[in-house]
């Protein structure tokens, strides 16, 4: 027996997420441990013509229909969302607009499930949805709680130029990434690491840890403690501002690794070096003491500026 529930069925899982690079590892995950997951949810797409407030609150999507046959296996390069594994899966999809509505409620508590996991998620979870499993939610978040609490954990653990980041389960409750631990693990942070490459990694590894507290809550296994508010971090999501560095306020290394995790061609980081504004897309190297010979340096089609820092210099491309 498991909490009263006899062990000859897995537990069963309502998983909610998103189309992004972060959800679909921790499906994977639970999947791979023998976990049933019986639906997924998604936020429903919105467009001008189809505003939310005249969209169904729930409505099942449809698998695409393929002239071939999509092999139900966990690992194909096929699988790039995780529309498209639970499709493979056989896994029902609903495209959720209003969580709290009746009938988004009726649907949900429709498949009795143990327990509902979150990984990466836009909409707001409310109470009534919070209660429908027996067993409660679980939240994947990329922080050691409670580190940088908020919808963007990795991009402000990037600009404080830490070295460590992690990744917590926990339990949720009505307010933002505030609910009991239940498991959690570090995250070395290497040098030059880009976002996606390290959003992977935590995806990956809190993938494993989901399924291992599934697990033990199911078997009544689990422990749980409540987070340090003493400690509390939240951030909103980045604004442009965000996106701004003044170099004589930052060690090169600290520029180099920001840069390199967050500037895009979309989104590049914009440096002040003695009251100008540079616009960089890239870092190349740093170094903590000098710079190389030369401010410039050619490198195939592009131009390697070194710019000196709080500490050290650093080599960056301009935008």
């Amino acid at each position: 027996m498991s909490n009263g529930v006899p062990l000859e069925r897995p537990p069963r899982v309502l998983f909610f997420g998103m189309q992004g690079d972060f959800s679909l590892p921790p499906l994977k995950a639970l999947l791979e441990k023998g976990i049933e997951v019986c639906a997924v949810v998604v936020p429903a797409p919105l467009s001008s013509s189809d505003k939310q407030t005249l969209a169904p609150a729930i409505r099942r999507k449809e698998p695409v229909r393929t002239g071939h046959s999509l092999l139900p296996l966990l690992h194909s390069s096929l699988h790039n969302t995780i529309i498209q594994l639970a499709e493979a899966q056989h896994i029902p999809v609903w495209e959720v607009a209003r969580l709290a509505d009746p009938a988004t409620i009726a649907t949900l508590r429709n498949y009795s499930a143990d327990i509902l996991c979150v990984a990466c998620f836009s909409l707001y979870i409310p109470r009534v949805v919070l209660d429908i499993p027996q067993y409660g939610c679980l939240n994947l978040h990329p922080s050691r709680l409670p580190a940088n609490r908020g919808p963007d954990p990795l991009f402000w653990t990037l600009r404080e130029g830490k070295h460590q980041t992690g990744v917590t389960i926990h339990y949720m409750d009505e307010g933002m990434d505030t609910g009991d631990i239940v498991a959690q693990t570090i995250i070395d942070i290497p040098d030059g690491i880009r976002y996606k490459q390290l959003e992977t990694q935590c995806a990956v590894q809190g993938g494993y840890l989901l399924a291992q507290a599934v697990w033990d809550i199911y078997k009544g296994l689990a422990t749980s403690f409540p987070q340090d508010e003493t400690k509390s971090e939240y951030h909103t999501l980045p604004t442009h501002e965000d996106f701004v560095v003044d170099v004589n306020k930052w060690s090169a290394r600290h520029v180099y690794n920001f840069v390199r995790g967050i500037a895009t061609n979309e989104e590049p980081v914009t440096l002040i070096v003695h009251n100008k504004q540079i616009e960089v897309r890239d870092a190349v190297s740093y170094n903590r003491d000098s710079k190389v010979d030369g401010d410039e340096k050619q490198v195939g089609l592009e131009k390697e500026l070194w710019i000196q820092c709080k500490k050290g210099w650093v080599a960056v491309v301009q935008r």
